[in-house]
Formats: C-alpha cells, structure tokens, sequence
C-alpha cells in the first residue's frame, strides 16, 4: 500500500515537473517576444527616465532567461532536487509575470507620448 501511494506521488509530481517544464519554455519565447517589442522603433525612450527604465526591463529579461535554462536543465536532469526546482519554477513565473506588466506599462507610456506627438 504504501508503494502504491509512493508512486502515485511520484507521478504527479512528474506531471507537475512535466508541466512546469512546458510554462517555462513558453515563458522563454515570450521573453523572446518582449524583447523584440522593446526593441521595436516605437519604444525608443524619449527621456532619462524612461531611458533607465527599458534598461532596467532588459537587465531583468536577460536575469529571467538565465534562470529560466537553470531551471530547465535541472528538472530535466536531476531528479533529487525536483521539489526544490519546482517551487524555485513558481517563484519564477511569478517573476515573469510581473516583468510582462512592467513591459506593457512601458510599452503604454511609449504609445501614449506618441500619440501625443501626432
């Protein structure tokens, strides 16, 4: 009975492992995608201050996809440290999804002077 439980607990944290895998490769496109927005003609930054900020978007996408290929080859490789890595993974994504915010607050107030100019 208590095998039966064991790997029924190893499957699922296989699934949440497998799972985990899969958002952080697509986070990894999607900084891909940010990235090119920043880069886009239309975000040149007008001011110092918002000079500081794009800078300060690049250097956490550049952070957060480091951290992303970590934590992807090592719950791909290791399997000792899988729950550690996975809530590692959660503190990550949540990460992203801040970063994503703070680009579409960026790329608001780039569009919002733009169109003021016109």
């Amino acid at each position: 009975m208590t095998t039966t439980t064991q790997r029924r607990s190893l499957r699922v944290e296989e699934n949440d492992k497998n799972a985990i895998v899969v958002r952080l490769q697509r986070n990894q496109k999607d900084l891909v995608q940010l990235r090119t927005k920043l880069n886009s003609y239309r975000c040149e930054p007008k001011t110092h201050s918002l000079f500081e900020r794009i800078e300060s978007l690049r250097s956490k996408m550049d952070s957060l996809s480091h951290s992303n290929n970590e934590i992807i080859s090592s719950l791909n490789g290791k399997r000792k440290t899988v729950g550690i890595q996975l809530d590692r993974a959660k503190r990550h994504l949540t990460e992203f999804r801040r970063l994503n915010e703070g680009v579409e607050e960026y790329l608001n107030i780039c569009t919002g002077q733009q169109s003021a100019f016109f």
